[in-house]
């Protein structure tokens, strides 16, 4: 959006006090450059503020959001803590079947029961990821 900053400035703060977060965060990404500056900056509103921080953030770690885990995939670790947890092997070997690929990530093993972390690591299923100490 081609204009003056002050009135870009204006609109999102509208925009923010009447909750209109997605059209706030429009304009936000257009003019991110002359937003980020200090003297723009502190013009902004609280929930502007954050808003543009979170657009920050968006932009910096592209890579870390791709690799997040999705909600099957939190399903399935609840699935192998319960299955460990109650020592029913033959489920956790037809879960870890399909989702063996999950259990070599490293962010995953920071989600596992110390149940789960036992009969996988003497499975040797973490093998590929870090091994327990």
């Amino acid at each position: 959006m081609i204009g003056n900053i002050t009135t870009i400035i204006t609109r999102i703060n509208k925009a923010c006090d009447d909750i209109d977060f997605v059209s706030a965060r429009v304009l936000i990404e257009t003019n991110l450059m002359k937003l980020s500056e200090a003297k723009h900056y502190r013009l902004l509103n609280a929930n502007g503020r954050v808003l543009i921080k979170h657009v920050l953030v968006d932009r910096k770690d592209p890579v870390e959001s791709k690799n997040k885990l999705t909600r099957t995939d939190l399903l399935t670790i609840n699935k192998i803590n319960e299955y460990s947890s109650n020592f029913d092997i033959a489920m956790l070997k037809r879960t870890l079947k399909n989702s063996f690929e999950l259990m070599q990530r490293s962010d995953v093993l920071l989600l596992l029961n110390n149940d789960a972390k036992i009969i996988l690591d003497n499975m040797g299923a973490l093998s590929g990821a870090q091994q327990l100490q």
